[in-house]
């Protein structure tokens, strides 16, 4: 398993504060396929199919697409290793989610929006999770979080949160130790600040309008979300 696999594993794969919500939309839609951007290794993918739905997991990362591919098994999934900002499908569907502010990841969100304008049948719902506009910013290195596997131990621990205007930067330390070991690295993620007002006139350039908004609560290990509802076609 690649360490791009198990980073992501570590500091993605055990939030589960946002899956109630997923959950809910998706059954709204049944038995439509939903339609998930930024599915990384299938945290929120496989819920979904081990409930029955129908999921098409788009994941640019051609490691994590693999992955999620081989844990789907014989799950109702269709793995697409592809660009959120630039694909097709085949056939429409009814939901669209982008959750853990995968939105705030890529710079092209018209073209995200133009792409999932063509993917969504009209009356579908697109349902993206951005952070939420107070955040406490931090310059501490906080308790890590821990996998092993396969004899390797994998160290993740945040040390900053930077705000600005036009962007959110988290930093974190990552140490590898146990039967391989590796100098310690700072891995940086950097976001686009957005606001719900914002995102939903950038999507109505591509034709969506605004249902409502939602929001997921903050837990110990992760900062809530806001998250925006959409549709596309008439009133």
């Amino acid at each position: 398993m690649s360490d791009s696999v198990v980073w992501h594993d570590l500091e993605c794969g055990s939030y589960r504060a946002d899956l109630p919500l997923w959950r809910e939309l998706a059954a709204r839609v049944a038995p439509e396929a939903v339609l998930e951007i930024g599915a990384g290794t299938g945290r929120v993918a496989l819920d979904l199919a081990q409930r029955g739905h129908r999921v098409i997991a788009l994941e640019r990362e051609g490691e994590l697409a693999r992955e999620l591919q081989r844990r789907a098994g014989r799950l109702p999934i269709e793995v697409i290793e592809a660009d959120a900002c630039s694909f097709e499908l085949a056939r429409a569907v009814g939901l669209c989610i982008a959750p853990m502010q995968a939105v705030q990841l890529l710079e092209d969100r018209l073209g995200l929006f133009r792409s999932v304008a063509g993917a969504l049948r009209p009356g579908g719902t697109l349902a993206m999770a951005i952070l939420p506009e107070q955040l406490g910013a931090f310059e501490l290195e906080l308790d890590p979080d821990v996998l092993e596997r396969d004899g390797v131990l994998y160290a993740s621990a945040p040390t900053a949160l930077r705000t600005t205007a036009t962007s959110v930067v988290l930093e974190r330390r990552r140490r590898i130790s146990g039967e391989r070991e590796a100098a310690p690295a700072l891995d940086v993620v950097q976001l686009a600040r957005l606001t719900v007002a914002q995102l939903a006139r950038e999507a109505a350039v591509a034709g969506f309008r605004e249902l409502g908004t939602s929001s997921i609560s903050a837990t110990d290990a992760h900062v809530g979300s806001d998250v925006l509802l959409l549709t596309r076609g008439p009133q």
